[in-house]
């Protein structure tokens, strides 16, 4: 596919679209609302408990209701591993870009949100519309490290927690990780579980998306609200500043450069190289949907983490909104250097 045919796919993808067009659009609703006083603080506060309690572990759960593909397995263990190496390695590095900030914990903070992006609504629509189905299933498995990491480590960091036995009892118990272990579990035992018809075809009793529609589609419907909301609470939390702030705000735009063109870079790089030398190699296809997920503007999860645990949210609803921007005009770029793989 060339490039200009690729780029055209992109454009043409409804979902891809409405996508960048709804995170403009009702963050920018959240930032007027806040401004004619429509929405207070209290609101943001009660809105953001909503999506940590209920919307994020709904989405978590659910992401896991799909089938095990078995011929992708082999390569598939490959790409959870790669998946855990890059955003652990990253984790570790992302800081280090921010050397000239003297608060060790904004530093930390910002290299959270630098590493993780909105894979779930923005890079896996644009894998799965370039490479189809397959591109779909790398996603899906180069994001179980990043669920698990999301929903952990950067939940304990934004909650100034450390693992004492004080406060690992709270992580265990927290809703977003017990969904996303349990959705884990699911997806890797389905095949051992007892077993259901369902359409002349057998499945695991607990793929509530095909035995227990009612269950999933209520999941859904809760899951739904994570990103909507979290831009509305994006918008809230930068109605409380000038537009000229948010703009013309150097760190928010050198973070954007970081997030949209050095993180996917080093990826790319990264992947080359095993693919090279076939030290843990995975296929072009692979790497391009790696790369992809990685281009996507912040998370809003550790987003919503920083307006819920008071970690900078103001900053860090800057770069999430300059992010969403500065992805939007990378992608083409991207698009076309990643189809020079194939």
């Amino acid at each position: 596919m060339s490039i200009n045919n690729t780029i055209t796919t992109i454009i043409s993808n409804h979902q891809v679209t409405g996508t960048i067009a709804a995170v403009i659009l009702i963050t920018l609703a959240g930032y007027f609302l806040t401004l004619q006083k429509v929405f207070s603080k209290a609101f943001e506060e009660q809105i953001t408990k909503l999506i940590l309690t209920l919307s994020v572990p709904a989405l978590s759960f659910i992401s896991f209701m799909q089938p095990l593909n078995r011929q992708l397995l082999s390569e598939g263990i490959t790409i959870i591993c790669w998946g855990f190496f890059l955003y652990v390695a990253l984790l570790v590095i992302a800081p280090l870009a921010y050397f000239f900030l003297s608060d060790h914990f904004k530093r930390k903070v910002l290299g959270i949100i630098t590493v993780f992006g909105s894979t779930t609504i923005f890079g896996l629509p644009i894998a799965g519309a370039i490479y189809g189905a397959k591109g779909i299933i790398y996603a899906s498995l180069f994001n179980i490290a990043y669920r698990l990491l999301l929903y952990t480590y950067v939940n304990i960091v934004m909650a100034h927690q450390r693992l004492q036995r004080g406060t690992l009892r709270q992580i265990i118990l927290n809703p977003i990780v017990i969904a996303t272990l349990l959705g884990l579990f699911c997806w890797l035992c389905q095949d051992w579980a007892p077993q259901i018809i369902i359409n002349h075809q057998s499945v695991a009793f607990f793929r509530i998306d095909q035995t227990a529609s009612w269950l999933y589609q209520s999941l859904k419907y809760l899951a739904d609200l994570t990103a909507p909301l979290s831009w509305l609470i994006i918008g809230c939390t930068l109605g409380q500043l000038p537009l000229k702030q948010i703009i013309f705000d150097k760190l928010a735009w050198y973070y954007a450069v970081l997030k949209s063109l050095v993180v996917p870079l080093i990826c790319l790089l990264i992947l080359l190289l095993s693919q090279h030398y076939q030290v843990f190699a995975i296929s072009n296809v692979a790497i391009a949907t790696a790369v992809l997920l990685m281009i996507s503007p912040t998370s809003t999860i550790p987003v919503a983490y920083s307006i819920s645990y008071n970690c900078f949210p103001e900053i860090t609803a800057k770069c999430s909104m300059i992010s969403n921007i500065s992805s939007i005009i990378s992608l083409p770029f991207w698009v076309g250097a990643l189809s020079l793989l194939h």
